[in-house]
């Protein structure tokens, strides 16, 4: 049974009353700073409900907060890194290169490695996870995973094994940002057990996930957590908790108390408002600067926006320190560049259109539209909401009316890629490591209805940067490209989150990662 020394919460909202408790950690056996200790229980509280268990057809950041514990990539990145871009690690590939012209990426592929029903991790297998992705001819090809991966997997020509443990993939063209896309954990490879698609078809495959990872799936009920459990077989070194649980609570309120009163022992998506409450009950809100982008996308199929002038005054007209300052109470940083912190091509030194109200106002007049005249929508995710009213204020101040609509996270994502009329913002979170995010954000601006035709230098420049064989030219391409898209005003980075988690008083062993997700290998339970 899960127990634990840990503080109660009795109060309306979050004024918390504090109460200490007295017992310890299910399964932890010794005093925190003796080092780290095995077992006990872990409970995640996740702020959105994971899309399916699928390691090729997963969307949403935190589905892989999840997954990965499941399933493993051939590369991985350095999850302790807290500043910067992470170094790539071997995971289940011990080595990679590619050939001179970068077309060719070949893999040595770990030894000894078992899935979780004790099926051998070789090259056959691999393959047969590529060819699920890629390949139409095999009997379990599957379009949906095909579509998630295609951004990456489009150019892949030729794919084999090339001994038991080597494994070869040929592209048309350069592609030398292949490992690091490999290491991210959505739109990409993690690796699944064959065996389970052929006994049960890719619709069954998340319902029963199996992968090489530190834990393996134990139980999912919808809407209310997943539980999974060491897997005493793991070829790495053993993690040190026996089960995790990540249980479901979207509700701000009830996920901090939760974190409070005990029921969790990690949260993700801690709203600024309390901060200052977790901290002053012995809670740990670790800083950092991991890729937690939040910016505004254009409803580019709402023609207001085609005029250059429309974007540009809007950017202008956003105080981003306001709403770092305001809104995030400081726990954020303004974000100029639509390549967040911890990207391995990140400059903190760019900016795209300062605030200037006036400068604003001037353009959307020289556009034809007086004060009150331009009028669109605010769709956001409720996790949102308090953003979207935020900014409704602030574009008032420019003239710019606007009603928030604030939705689900399953209605809000449906919205987005089939948008109203008179929609015309749409806050967004995310953000990676790789340089060829800028690629993948592209795509997903063009997803709203931009059109590439209209920007062929920014397509360009993107594509130069995309398929160059220089390593050297690799990342002042990739930079060159995000000015380009900057300077067309085609989105508007807005802040980098950097108090994104909170840990429970016992929790030890956390790192706030420069990615988008994090690493539970290394976290234990102490006694307090």
């Amino acid at each position: 049974m899960r127990k634990r020394n840990r503080l109660a919460v009795a109060s309306a909202g979050l004024a918390a009353v504090l109460l200490l408790g007295g017992c310890a950690s299910g399964g932890a056996t010794a005093d925190a700073g003796t080092g780290p200790v095995d077992g006990g229980e872990f409970v995640t509280g996740l702020y959105l409900e994971p899309r399916g268990l699928d390691p090729h057809r997963q969307v949403f950041w935190e589905t892989y907060r999840v997954s990965r514990n499941i399933f493993e990539p051939l590369v991985g990145e350095d999850l302790t890194t807290t500043e910067g871009t992470p170094d790539l690690v071997p995971v289940l590939a011990t080595g990679w290169e590619h050939s001179e012209d970068g077309r060719t990426w070949t893999f040595q592929l770990r030894e000894g490695v078992t899935f979780h029903d004790g099926t051998p991790f070789d090259a056959q297998a691999l393959h047969k996870n590529v060819r699920r992705v890629w390949d139409r001819s095999y009997e379990f090809f599957d379009e949906e995973s095909a579509g998630r991966v295609k951004v990456w997997f489009g150019n892949l020509t030729n794919a084999t094994p090339t001994g038991d443990h080597t494994y070869t993939f040929e592209f048309d063209r350069p592609f030398l940002g292949f490992p690091r896309i490999l290491a991210q954990s959505m739109y990409t490879l993690p690796i699944g057990n064959p065996v389970v698609w052929e006994t049960y078809g890719n619709d069954g495959f998340a319902e029963h996930p199996e992968g090489t990872g530190p834990y393996r799936f134990v139980s999912r009920a919808i809407g209310d957590r997943i539980e999974l459990e060491r897997n005493d077989g793991y070829w790495g070194e053993q993690p040190h908790l026996d089960t995790l649980t990540f249980r479901i609570i979207p509700n701000n309120q009830t996920r901090v108390a939760s974190l409070l009163n005990g029921e969790v022992d990690l949260i993700s998506y801690v709203q600024p408002d309390d901060v200052e409450t977790l901290e002053n009950a012995g809670i740990d809100v670790p800083e950092g600067t991991g890729a937690e982008l939040i910016y505004f996308s254009f409803n580019r199929r709402n023609p207001v926006f085609d005029d250059d002038r429309v974007r540009e005054a809007l950017i202008h007209g956003l105080d981003r320190q306001a709403l770092a300052d305001e809104v995030y109470n400081g726990y954020a940083s303004p974000q100029y560049s639509f390549l967040p912190p911890g990207n391995e091509a990140y400059r903190d030194d760019v900016v795209d259109f300062e605030y200037d109200p006036e400068r604003a106002r001037q353009l959307l007049a020289e556009a034809g539209y007086g004060p009150g005249e331009l009028r669109f929508n605010l769709v956001v995710d409720v996790a949102n909401e308090n953003v979207g009213q935020w900014l409704q204020a602030h574009l008032k101040q420019i003239g710019v009316e606007t009603e928030v609509v604030s939705l689900d996270r399953v209605n809000y994502s449906a919205r987005v890629y089939n948008p109203q009329p008179g929609d015309g913002l749409n806050i967004d979170e995310f953000g990676e490591t790789n340089a060829e995010w800028l690629y993948n954000g592209y795509n997903g601006l063009k997803n709203r209805g931009l059109n590439p035709e209209q920007y062929a230098e920014v397509t360009q420049s993107i594509e130069t940067a995309l398929y160059t064989a220089d390593p050297d030219q690799r990342i002042a391409l990739w930079q060159a490209a995000e000015e380009q898209l900057r300077t067309k005003a085609l989105v508007i980075p807005a802040v980098n989150l950097n108090r994104y988690y909170a840990t429970g008083p016992n929790v030890e062993g956390f790192d706030f990662a420069s990615t988008n997700w994090y690493d539970l290998t290394d976290v234990w339970l102490a006694d307090q």
